[in-house]
């Protein structure tokens, strides 16, 4: 095997990752060819503490079918420090390569905004090759305020290949300050999804990031849901004001409801049709109408979508 890692050997710079990506991209679709040495080391997902399947994440409300089959997520002059990423998808033996894999990928720009246009700026669909590989240039996106506390930088994939459960998950960087306090990326199975990346040119990084999906036929459901998703309550304990941010993924009938700790109804703070988006409700401890304020106790939000709960949060009133 050759090695990548030889201070003696030049390494190829960000013109020569552009090159190749470029022409990977013009094969056309499930036809993205690129030699292993221009990417880095074979596979590691057996060096990260061994075979498991990649985790699952959030979707989040930005995701849109339909995005071209590139290799250029992020054209020539988009802003922001270059991003040359590879990887390999595998099976959960961490071996077998799974060819033809359908990779979408989507972020936000550098200055932490996602573009939801027809244009599909910085969201590209990539195909692995017959060795399993997938490689693509981007930017480094933007950690974005998201309610109380930022989301950390992070890059969304959702991997399907007939045979496999649908993975939608994110990637993250090592160093970044906002990973600890997020509800998705200090999850610990999430750990093998942060990755280091390594300086190439003074604007350039590149990083690798392998895939192995799970090795169970058939529809394995997302532990985040895939229709919305209810944020951590913050101040939890709650005095006076508790804030709750909530995800909403496709167009819905919304209800954001205050129940009890044995399920009776105390309040409905948001009931209506919404957009996908992030969204915000507070709530200040009273029960609506002429209920006055709860007491001290237990208390859940949940959010329901046409009518189907998806997701439950804690509450505690002091």
């Amino acid at each position: 095997m050759e090695n990548t890692n030889d201070p003696k050997k030049p390494k190829p710079s960000s013109l020569d990752r552009r090159n190749f990506l470029k022409a990977g991209s013009m094969l056309g679709l499930g036809s993205l060819i690129l030699p292993r040495s221009l990417f880095g080391a074979e596979s590691t997902s057996m060096v990260k503490g061994g075979c498991v399947a990649t985790s699952d994440d959030i979707l989040g409300p930005y995701y849109l079918a339909g995005s071209p089959n590139t290799a250029q997520v992020a054209t020539i002059d988009e802003p922001g420090t270059r991003l040359f990423l590879s990887g390999y998808v595998l099976s959960n033996d961490c071996l077998t390569p799974v060819a033809g894999a359908k990779i979408e990928v989507w972020q936000a720009n550098d200055a932490a905004v996602y573009d939801t246009s027809t244009a599909f700026n910085l969201r590209a669909t990539i195909y692995t090759d017959a060795s399993g590989l997938y490689a693509f240039e981007s930017i480094v996106p933007g950690a974005y305020l998201n309610g109380a506390q930022y989301r950390p930088k992070h890059i969304h994939f959702k991997v399907n290949k007939i045979g496999f459960p649908e993975l939608v998950t994110q990637l993250y960087f090592q160093g970044d300050p906002y990973i600890p306090a997020d509800p998705w990326a200090s999850q610990p199975d999430a750990a093998m999804r942060i990755i280091p990346l390594t300086t190439i040119d003074p604007n350039a990084v590149e990083g690798q990031f392998d895939i192995v999906l799970d090795g169970m036929v058939g529809i394995k459901p997302n532990r985040y849901g895939l229709d919305g998703d209810v944020l951590p309550v913050y101040p939890n304990p709650m005095r006076d004001l508790a804030n709750i941010h909530f995800n909403v993924f496709h167009e819905a009938r919304v209800q954001v409801v205050i129940t009890d700790a044995d399920g009776r109804e105390i309040v409905t703070l948001v009931d209506g049709n919404k957009t996908q988006g992030r969204y915000t409700v507070q709530w200040d401890g009273n029960a609506g109408g002429y209920g006055g304020e709860v007491a001290s106790g237990i208390y859940l939000v949940h959010l329901r979508m046409d009518g189907n709960t998806v997701k439950s949060q804690r509450i505690v009133r002091e």
